[in-house]
């Protein structure tokens, strides 16, 4: 998980990276997967989902945990991670590309071109 600023508690971001082996530092901005922003017990959930091929009735089996509860989880990682369900309004709001940029999740970068999209500017031609 990405440490939170002790000052605001958000989430800090990756400027360097350094090899241990030579050690070779480079500098710059860095995008992360969302998978980043998980605690531990998020990513032991998240293994057991891949483990059982998201099979949440086999999950259920496994923990002991009703399915509600698992789906509710899942739901509740979905969130913590920016992502919608596929099929679930498709469409990004721009206000939506606005608090991903400001949480962190997306680089400038990426949502201009998801502006652009939206738009329609992203087509040549």
């Amino acid at each position: 998980m990405l440490p939170l600023c002790p000052v605001c508690g958000k989430p800090m971001k990756v400027t360097e990276l350094k090899c241990t082996h030579d050690n070779v530092k480079v500098s710059g901005l860095f995008t992360v997967s969302p998978l980043a922003f998980l605690d531990e017990e998020d990513m032991r959930f998240v293994i057991l989902f891949l483990r059982s091929r998201g099979n949440l009735k086999e999950m259920e089996r496994i923990t002991g945990i009703g399915y509600f509860t698992l789906r509710g989880r899942l739901e509740r990682l979905l969130d913590k991670m920016g992502l919608k369900p596929i099929g679930e309004d498709e469409v990004e709001e721009t206000d939506d590309v606005f608090t991903k940029l400001k949480k962190g999740l997306i680089t400038v970068e990426d949502a201009l071109n998801m502006i652009k999209k939206k738009s329609g500017g992203g087509q040549n031609g």
